[in-house]
């Protein structure tokens, strides 16, 4: 019969009963048994994983290590169910045609939290290695049971895969607007695994904040961080210069009929409000292993400048 090892994925022949060992990983699969595994504890200290990965981010005050206090740091064992998927479509842009049309194909596991409260670890990419089948008196911390239905677990699995392959696309293909129709899916469970996931609370000045810490190789899946009042001052003072510049050349526009003045400083205030909404802003959120959308807006202002420039430009 053919077996797909659930440590790498790779499909072998193996007898239909006994113990089976992958030939490509060397993973040791107790044949028509029941397919629960888990992974050790290995990181005792999340503290210190968390403040390294926050001092990373640039926004981040840099005493951050120094006065952040834990509140509370409790382990937990996590369900994930463990799908291997494989998907293809087509992706398209505007009207289908040779220059925006385009095949999409995905074949990979991916792991859905079997336990809600922890929508931040759908798709959490769980180590290659050190998988080992479920022994419950190996759970050093809060073991958490099932409330999520396959069913709803495969349909999340899909809008995964769904939204994945439209970043691709657009990358690839360089669109903005992408469609994704999935014409073949497959997303089949292959066994439930119990991951060690610390969650970890801490308070810096008058806020508290949560995060993640991976309990077998200290990676941060999510994590909430104070944003430095520098920064923030930064985009408060870029904002307020934004709007002065567009009053200031509202009048000087005045001549010219009420259009042009009013264009300016709609202007202005369309390039403001970002920076101004980043000022008031005192909690930020990173993750290790994906990128957040409003990560990526926490790069310095500048081309919110040229944007603005432009727009400004244009009304002259």
């Amino acid at each position: 019969m053919k077996v797909r090892c659930p440590n790498c994925g790779a499909l072998f022949e193996a007898e239909e009963e006994g113990i089976a060992e992958c030939p490509y990983c060397g993973f040791r699969i107790k044949i028509g048994e029941a397919r629960d595994f888990m992974y050790p504890l290995k990181i005792q200290n999340p503290r210190h994983f968390l403040m390294s990965f926050i001092r990373l981010q640039s926004i981040s005050p840099n005493d951050v290590d120094s006065k952040a206090r834990i509140l509370e740091q409790k382990l937990y064992y996590v369900p994930f169910y463990l799908f291997f998927v494989e998907a293809s479509g087509s992706a398209h842009h505007g009207y289908i045609s040779s220059e925006g049309f385009g095949r999409v194909e995905f074949m990979n596991y991916i792991a859905v939290p079997a336990v809600e409260g922890f929508d931040e670890l759908i798709n959490y990419p769980l180590p290659a290695k050190g998988r080992r089948y479920f022994e419950r008196s190996e759970i050093k911390g809060k073991l958490l049971e099932k409330t999520l239905d396959v069913g709803k677990a495969r349909r999340a699995v899909i809008e995964t895969v769904s939204r994945s392959l439209k970043k691709e696309a657009e990358r690839y293909y360089h669109w903005g607007g992408v469609d994704v129709s999935l014409e073949t899916r497959y997303a089949e469970m292959e066994g439930l695994v119990y991951y060690p996931i610390w969650r970890v609370t801490y308070k810096y000045g008058f806020f508290t904040y949560t995060a993640y810490v991976d309990g077998v190789d200290g990676r941060i899946p999510f994590a909430e961080f104070p944003i430095s009042g520098v920064k923030r001052f930064v985009n408060l003072t870029f904002s307020s210069l934004l709007l002065l510049t567009g009053v200031f050349t509202g009048k000087l526009l005045m001549g010219y009929g009420i259009t042009a003045p009013l264009g300016a400083v709609g202007t202005a205030v369309i390039g403001a409000y970002p920076s101004l909404r980043k000022s008031l802003r005192v909690k930020g959120r990173a993750s290790e292993h994906r990128i957040l959308n409003e990560v990526k807006e926490e790069i310095m202002p500048e081309e919110e400048a040229f944007r603005f420039a432009r727009q400004l430009f244009r009304e002259i």
